[in-house]
């Protein structure tokens, strides 16, 4: 009887105690670099030597083609034909325009490209990692989902960041987010996986798309 007692003594033991592998479950702390592939060669810029006012120039003629050619702006708006005239100006001047053009459209093809790439290794990984939290999915004042990004002012004040520079988190449970300016460490196991919300904004809603996924995490105040 005594024997037998011990016996079950030891399996309430064992199956109160954590497995070995929940025991020694550390979270690798990784960086948000770490979420995205390494160009193989570096990438040019194509205006890094070129005047600051130049700069300014060719990216509002590039953004006023661009904006054309998706139909966003009106060949006879104003806009369009200031970008005109700014890009006779600068052809006047010996400026290559049509040249530096094709150049930064390749980088910015490149980059684009590179955004789209996860890093499939990370998979299935327990990982800690800080950054912002721009809440999706609200119950009260409690937000039961969010996107993570690496930066202030992400998808508010500019285009939201590359793909594999967002992680959509589904907390264990709802917080409160005292700030969008106050950073936290999100603990959990990672997946990759591509996931598509619409994010409100001031001015209305945007699409945005995230390369990762962390379901059930731990959010915690940020610490150095």
């Amino acid at each position: 009887m005594r024997c037998l007692s011990i016996v079950l003594l030891g399996a309430i033991v064992l199956w109160l105690s954590p497995s070995p592998v929940e025991a020694a479950a550390i979270p690798r702390q990784i960086k948000w670099e770490e979420l995205a592939p390494q160009p193989t060669e570096s990438i040019e810029d194509p205006l890094e030597h070129l005047d600051p006012f130049i700069k300014v120039e060719l990216f509002n003629i590039a953004s006023a083609l661009r904006q054309t050619k998706s139909g966003l702006m009106s060949p006879v708006s104003q806009e369009y034909e200031a970008a005109m005239e700014a890009r006779y100006r600068l052809e006047q001047l010996g400026v290559e325009v049509q040249v530096i053009l094709r150049r930064l459209e390749a980088v910015e093809t490149e980059i684009r490209r590179l955004g789209e790439q996860v890093i499939n290794s990370l998979d299935g990984q327990f990982v800690k990692i800080p950054g912002y939290a721009l809440p999706v999915e609200f119950d009260g004042d409690a937000v039961q989902e969010f996107f993570l990004v690496p930066y202030v002012g992400a998808c508010i004040h500019v285009p939201p960041p590359p793909q594999n520079q967002m992680i959509l988190v589904e907390p264990a449970e709802p917080f409160l987010v005292g700030s969008l300016f106050e950073p936290v460490w999100i603990v959990g196991r990672i997946s990759v996986k591509d996931t598509r919300r619409t994010l409100p904004v001031s001015d209305g809603e945007i699409p945005v798309r995230a390369g990762y996924r962390i379901e059930g995490a731990n959010v915690e105040a940020y610490r150095e």
